[in-house]
C-alpha cells in the first residue's frame, strides 16, 4: 500500500483537476468521487448532501458499476443515524455492530480497532450549519492510525463545504441580477408605455387601460392599427409587464418570403413529435433549428404583420394551434403566449384572412389609434422626441411657436414612427437653439429632388407635393431594383415593413406584379 503522504498527494492532485468545475456542485463532487476511486480503488466513499428537504447521494463507482455493499450501508445509515449527524458537528464512525454514529475524539479512536469500523465520517458545513457528510470505508490499512483517515476525511469535508458556499454565493448573486434585470426591464416597459400613450386624449387613456389589463393575462392578444402606430412596441411592452417577462420574447415577421417563413415558424413542427427522444439524449438533432414555439417556451411569441400569412400558412398555423391546445405536442411548446400584430384591414368584410384563426389569435384585441384621432397629444409627443434626441446629441433646441403649430396640424400618415423620425431630423438639422420654419420645410420636403417615374405614375394628380416626391422615389427605386421590394427598401434605407406600407399607400401592388410578369416573360423568351 502507498504511504499516507502518497495517498494524500494523489487525492489532492485529483482535487486540482476539479477546480475549474467549482461553480457546478454536482460535477465537482462527481469529479472528487472519481479521483478517490482512481487513487484508492479499494476504498468506497460517499457524499450525502441534504438541502431544502432534497437529499443527494454521490458514490465512488464499484468495479462492475453495480450498487456496492458500501452503498447499501450508507443508505441504511442515512435512514437510521443521519439526523443525529446533522445536529452534532463532529467527526464520527459507524460500527459494524452499533446502534448509531459514534462521535470521536483521540481517546475514542485509540479504543477502537479498524476492523470494527464500517464507515468513517465527517460533517460538511455550509456556513455554521451542517448540511451533509462525507463517508468512507477507510483510506489506509492497519499499519496507519485511524486518526489519519479521520483527518483526511475532515479536510475533504471542508473542501466540499467551500464548494457549497461558493455555489450558494453565486446563486444569490444570480438571483439578485435576475431581480435587478426584471426591475430594469419593467421600468423600460413602463417608460415605453408612457411614450406610446403620452398625452391627455381619451384615445391615449383607453389605449393605456387596454394594455394594462392585457399584460397580466395569459390570453392571446391581437394588436391592430395603422402602420407606424407602435403596435410591435406595444406587444413587447405587454410581455415585459407580464409574469412571463423572464422567459423569451420571440418575434416572427410574417411578411418574410414563404420559404423563410416556413423554416422560421414551422421548422420545429415535426420536431415536436421527436421531443421525447431529443430530451432523452439532451440535444437537438443535428442541423435542425428549433421552431418559433420551441424557442418561445414559457414566454411569448409575436406574429408580426400576421395579415401577410398566405392561405396555406394560415391553415398550418391553425392546425398547429389545435395540436398545442389538445396536447398533441410537447408541454414546453404549449406554454407560449401568442401576441399578433396587423393592420386594421383584417377586420374588413372583404378580408381573405381566416375568421377562425383571427378568433384564436385575438381573444383580447387592442386597437391602436392613429395620430389623427389624438391630435391633442401631438405637442406632448413632439416635445418628448425632441428632448430625447437632444439629450442623446448633448445639445439644446426648442420649437419655434409657428413650427409647433404646424407640427400639430400635420396629418402624420405614418403616425408615431413618422413623427419621431421627423423630429430626429429636425434636431440634427437645427442650426441654433430654436428650430425655425425654414428648417421644418426643408425636412418635410425631404431635401431630395424628384426621381424618374413611369408614365403610370405621372397620371396621379391627387397627391400632395410631399407624397408625390415620395411616390416618385419609391417607384424609381423599385424600377432600378427589378421591382423587388426588399432590394428597393435597402437602397432607400427603409425596413421591409416601411416599404410595404408605401407600396400599399401609393397603390403600387398592381404595377409591381405587372412589371415582374413582364420581366419573367422576357427571361423566358430570351
Amino acid at each position: 500500500m502507498d504511504s499516507p503522504c502518497e495517498v494524500k498527494l494523489g487525492i489532492f492532485s485529483a482535487i486540482h483537476g476539479i477546480i475549474d468545475r467549482a461553480l457546478h456542485l454536482e460535477q465537482s463532487i462527481e469529479g472528487l468521487m472519481g479521483g478517490l476511486a482512481r487513487t484508492i480503488p479499494c476504498c468506497g466513499a460517499a457524499v450525502v448532501v441534504k438541502d431544502d428537504a432534497e437529499v443527494r447521494f454521490f458514490f465512488t463507482q464499484s468495479i462492475n458499476g453495480a450498487a456496492s455493499d458500501m452503498e447499501q450501508r450508507v443508505r441504511s445509515f442515512y435512514k437510521t443515524g443521519f439526523d443525529l449527524v446533522l445536529r452534532i458537528p463532529q467527526a464520527f464512525v459507524v460500527l459494524f455492530e452499533g446502534p448509531g454514529p459514534l462521535f470521536l475524539d483521540r481517546k475514542a479512536l485509540h479504543s477502537l480497532r479498524r476492523e470494527q469500523v464500517s464507515l468513517f465520517g465527517a460533517p460538511i458545513f455550509s456556513g455554521d450549519e451542517v448540511v451533509g457528510a462525507i463517508l468512507a470505508e477507510g483510506f489506509f490499512d492497519h499499519r496507519v492510525g485511524m486518526f489519519e483517515d479521520v483527518q483526511l476525511l475532515s479536510m475533504l469535508a471542508v473542501l466540499i463545504g467551500r464548494l457549497l458556499g461558493l455555489q450558494s454565493q453565486v446563486r444569490r448573486r444570480e438571483e439578485a441580477l435576475v431581480k435587478e434585470n426584471r426591475a430594469l426591464r419593467a421600468k423600460i416597459a413602463e417608460e415605453g408605455l408612457g411614450v406610446v400613450c403620452l398625452g391627455k386624449s381619451e384615445a391615449a387613456r383607453r389605449l393605456e387601460a387596454s394594455i394594462r389589463k392585457a399584460a397580466p393575462a395569459n390570453a392571446p392578444v391581437h394588436i391592430f392599427g395603422e402602420p407606424g402606430t407602435g403596435k410591435s412596441s406595444i406587444a413587447r411592452i405587454i410581455h415585459e409587464l407580464s409574469g412571463r417577462s423572464h422567459f423569451p420574447f420571440v418575434r416572427v415577421h410574417c411578411s418574410l418570403p414563404e420559404e423563410l417563413l416556413e423554416q422560421e415558424l414551422f421548422s420545429g413542427e415535426s420536431g415536436f413529435l421527436r421531443n421525447g427522444l431529443e430530451e432523452l439524449h439532451g440535444h437537438l438533432q443535428p442541423g435542425r433549428r428549433p421552431g418559433a414555439f420551441e424557442r418561445a417556451a414559457g414566454g411569448a411569441l409575436l406574429l408580426d404583420e400576421v395579415g401577410e400569412l398566405s392561405a396555406t400558412h394560415q391553415a398550418k398555423l391553425l392546425d398547429l394551434l389545435d395540436g398545442l391546445q389538445t396536447g398533441g405536442f410537447g408541454p414546453k411548446e404549449a406554454d407560449v403566449r401568442l401576441l399578433s400584430v396587423s393592420g386594421p384591414q383584417l377586420f374588413a368584410r372583404t378580408s381573405a384572412f381566416r375568421k377562425d384563426l383571427l378568433g384564436r389569435l385575438g381573444t383580447l384585441r387592442i386597437h391602436v389609434p392613429p395620430i389623427r384621432e389624438r391630435k391633442e397629444d401631438i405637442p406632448f409627443l413632439v416635445e418628448h422626441f425632441l428632448a430625447d434626441e437632444c439629450r442623446k446629441q448633448g445639445k439644446k433646441a426648442r420649437f419655434a411657436p409657428l413650427v409647433l403649430k404646424r407640427l400639430c396640424k400635420h396629418d402624420w400618415p405614418g403616425n408615431i414612427a413618422e413623427m419621431k423620425n421627423t423630429v430626429i431630423r429636425l434636431a440634427i438639422m437645427a442650426e441654433g437653439p430654436e428650430i425655425e420654419v425654414r428648417e421644418l420645410d426643408a425636412v418635410l420636403r425631404n431635401e431630395q429632388p424628384p426621381g424618374p417615374a413611369s408614365e403610370a405614375m405621372e397620371t396621379v394628380s391627387a397627391w400632395s407635393r410631399l407624397d408625390k416626391i415620395e411616390l416618385n422615389e419609391v417607384a424609381a427605386a423599385l424600377e432600378r431594383n427589378r421591382w423587388i421590394r426588399r432590394k428597393a427598401a435597402d437602397e432607400l434605407g427603409l425596413t421591409f415593413r416601411q416599404m410595404n406600407y408605401r407600396v400599399k399607400k401609393f397603390g403600387l401592388d398592381t404595377l409591381i406584379k405587372e412589371n415582374r410578369r413582364l420581366k419573367s416573360e422576357e427571361r423566358k423568351s430570351g
